[in-house]
């Protein structure tokens, strides 16, 4: 019996196996093949942006007028499609005039679905900003969700919290938008705080006659602003937790994959701003030295990173529109900190710059016109290039930088996202894991099933939560070894409770010994795992994968629980 923990799991495993005195049958190879080393062939599909020098969508290139490098060396294109506007509205009619099972027409161009999060950040939102924005949100849902779009909805203020999975339908997601509007916004509070280190420096350089030549690290001012800077830091750092987990429940997700994400913006350097008018006002530039210890520019390249590996796109939305993001208008007409507040304000749209054009997306910021700005969204998820070129995969997992060119128009901008991950088939099925802890996955080739028993407390805090895992073993790969048939699969499961928190995934081998004398009465029979799941009270969704090492197929199950409180 083993035991393992992780996270909100604790999985106890034991194996029960099929006896019986069957015939002993003479082992066979199966199918007749001889297993020697293999090779997946994936074809890598590169999504590409073509503007003119005015920003309008370039739609007249054929496949010869691309060149695709993968890690420096040019790849021969496979596959060439131009999906516009046009493309999707002709598949949504076609798709809606047939029943919901039947094949779309082979002269129909099927277009990638489209998978959008919209990601609504109250922590560091104003109300008044982000309702004025889902008023042009909500346009945008109206015009958009239908087949093959979908769309998801959730809000974060220091935890994330689902308001609608994954839907066509625009009424549940409409609705969730309208929910978000009773919401408070964490951003009023911190700009107060920002608003008291100023004051504080003010009144102690005109009541107490501080100014140029006083020790800054003596004086309050400086005592709440790093009081400041730490609780931003800390704010950030939750911040970006709640956008890496989008990122990975998005990671199986197929098509395309876009967050557009709703926000007065995350500064990159907390507090930055505020060091600078301190260094101004006590004329001690040594100050802005601090600032390192608070940089996070290296947390937004991992993000950026995370996404790219999943395929993920930002979009995002400086809910601030033309406002000066964090400033009340009275400081910025004080001509003495005007550059304190456009290096402040910079300093919460460059992130969103960043996080948009290094993923492939886009950055709306410095606009009241939100209508405009969702429309341009809409035509960079609908109007674009794919190319496709072969990749022998390599069997694990492995970051390849890609890089789009059109040589023979260099006035046209080329957008395009500049790497992907080659994924293993380990990184894949646990991927998928992610995603039934949000949706139901429809695949279960291997018939997997599993019961959830009778809770036992264990103490104040937790419940031993019994779970029985079971499949077929004539579903598994059998090969003969010795004396024995002997198949090895790989077991994933992974929580996720009501308030969003998820546990790790864990993952365990194991190996299916059957006896030769036992073999016939097996392929009869279903193999057992016994678990075991140690929870605190709440509502949970358990996503369960296994995967046959042999034929590298895998099978998915989602089952819920609720454990009460005694």
């Amino acid at each position: 019996m083993k035991r393992l923990t992780i996270g909100l799991l604790v999985l106890f495993v034991a194996t029960a196996l099929v006896a019986g005195n069957g015939e002993k049958p003479e082992p066979q190879t199966i199918g007749g093949l001889t297993f020697a080393d293999e090779y997946e062939l994936t074809i890598v599909n590169v999504i590409a942006h073509v503007n003119d020098k005015q920003g309008n969508s370039v739609t007249d290139l054929t496949k010869t007028d691309f060149e695709v490098y993968q890690d420096g060396e040019k790849k021969e294109l496979t596959n060439f499609q131009l999906y516009t506007e046009d493309v999707y509205e002709h598949y949504a009619e076609v798709r809606s005039k047939l029943p919901p099972e039947a094949p779309t027409p082979e002269t129909t161009i099927e277009p990638r679905a489209v998978n959008i999060i919209i990601y609504i950040d109250n922590l560091n939102l104003h109300p008044l900003d982000r309702n004025r924005v889902l008023r042009s949100a909500g346009t945008f849902v109206r015009e958009n969700l239908r087949p093959p779009v979908q769309m998801m909805v959730v809000s974060f203020d220091k935890s994330l919290t689902i308001l609608q999975p994954f839907t066509s339908k625009p009424g549940l997601v409409l609705d969730a938008l309208r929910q978000v509007r009773t919401f408070s916004g964490g951003r009023p509070e911190r700009e107060a705080a920002r608003r008291g280190v100023l004051d504080r420096m003010k009144t102690e350089i005109e009541n107490k006659g501080l100014g140029a030549g006083t020790s800054v690290r003596t004086t309050a001012a400086y005592a709440d602003l790093l009081t400041y800077a730490h609780e931003e830091t800390y704010n950030l750092a939750v911040s970006l937790d709640g956008l890496r987990e989008v990122v990975t429940f998005l990671a199986g997700v197929e098509g395309r994959k876009s967050v557009l994400y709703i926000s007065n913006g995350l500064a990159m350097v907390p507090g930055f701003d505020l060091f600078d008018a301190v260094s101004e006002s006590f004329n001690d530039p040594m100050i802005l030295s601090e600032t390192q210890r608070f940089d996070r520019s290296p947390d937004f390249k991992s993000l950026v990173t995370a996404a790219n590996s999943q395929d993920v796109s930002f979009y995002t939305v400086g809910a601030g529109g033309l406002e000066v993001v964090g400033m009340s208008g009275n400081e910025y007409r004080m001509s003495r900190e005007s550059m304190t507040t456009a290096l402040g304000a910079e300093s919460y749209l460059g992130s969103m710059r960043y996080m948009g054009d290094r993923t492939g997306g886009l950055a709306i910021v410095k606009t009241n016109d939100f209508e405009e700005g969702f429309k341009r969204i809409q035509k960079d998820l609908y109007t674009y290039y794919s190319l496709g070129y072969r990749l022998i995969s390599s069997g694990r997992d492995k970051m390849h930088r890609t890089e789009v060119k059109v040589p023979g128009h260099p006035e046209y901008v080329i957008r395009s996202r500049p790497s992907f991950v080659e994924k293993s088939l380990q990184t894949r099925v646990q991927d998928r894991v992610l995603v039934a802890l949000l949706q139901d996955l429809d695949e279960n080739p291997m018939d997997l099933d599993a019961e959830i028993g009778a809770a036992a407390v264990t103490s104040n805090a937790f419940w031993m939560v019994p779970m029985s895992i079971s499949f077929p073993i004539n579903m598994v790969a059998l090969l003969p070894e010795g004396e024995d048939y002997v198949g090895r699969v790989v077991l994933f499961v992974a929580t996720r409770d009501s308030n969003g928190k998820r546990s790790d995934t864990v993952i365990q081998e194991h190996e299916i010994r059957i006896p030769s004398n036992d073999y016939e009465l097996a392929m009869e029979s279903r193999y057992g795992i016994g678990a075991s799941l140690l929870m605190t009270p709440g509502s949970y969704r358990i996503a369960i994968a296994l995967m046959d090492q042999v034929t590298r197929q895998a099978s998915y199950k989602t089952v819920n629980t609720t454990i009460s409180s005694p």
